[in-house]
């Protein structure tokens, strides 16, 4: 066979398949990773302000409480002051006042009054309203007064709540005199010198 058939019949060389030069890899890459690592940058940022914001939010709403609960301190005494002012109009006539007594470590008892006729009363104040649960304090607050105090309540001691913002107010409510602050006075000096009165109930002898 001649060369030039030889030649016709061979196969040419296949193609040289180009590879890929290490500079253009190192540039996928890299780009690659620019790319994640700035969309992991953009979301610890979104997060970050996500969690910054909710943070505000927090600190705002614990603020708002505490401003409530300084406004309601603040109002709550406000009223005590102005009983007590009310009261001081009894200490001419003999009567002998306390406030902010302490009383088997639950608190305090507002205001206690003491009549000559050696009977006391176990105030409790409240600004605009109370519950039925008030009512239940300021008659174990009597009861702890007679058993402790008994100096001061030989005759026995009587619950009241003066609720300063009513107007008007003088009743008798399972045992508690509740009273406004116009009123206040002249009812202790009434029950004072009467002892007892029609439902209003003392504590005594039958609370040992």
């Amino acid at each position: 066979m001649r060369a030039s058939d030889r030649a016709r019949l061979e196969l040419p060389p296949p193609p040289a398949i180009p590879t890929p030069s290490p500079r253009c890899d190192v540039r996928r890459r890299s780009a690659g990773g620019v790319r994640t690592r700035g969309h992991r940058r953009g979301h610890r940022h979104v997060g970050g302000r996500s969690s910054a914001a909710a943070g505000r939010g927090r600190l705002l709403a614990n603020a708002r409480r505490w401003v409530r609960l300084a406004a309601r301190s603040r109002v709550g005494a406000e009223s005590e002051d102005e009983v007590r002012h009310a009261l001081a109009a009894l200490e001419a006539e003999g009567w002998r006042l306390r406030h902010s007594l302490a009383y088997g470590g639950r608190g305090d008892i507002d205001s206690v009054a003491i009549a000559p006729t050696g009977i006391a009363f176990a105030i409790e104040i409240k600004t605009r309203s109370f519950e039925r649960r008030h009512l239940a304090a300021v008659r174990a607050m009597a009861v702890w007064l007679y058993r402790r105090r008994r100096r001061w309540c030989r005759r026995g001691a009587l619950r009241v709540l003066c609720v300063v913002r009513a107007r008007a107010v003088e009743r008798i409510d399972d045992g508690v005199l509740i009273v406004s602050l116009e009123r206040l006075v002249g009812a202790l000096r009434s029950a004072a010198g009467t002892a007892r009165r029609p439902g209003f109930m003392t504590a005594g002898a039958s609370d040992r």
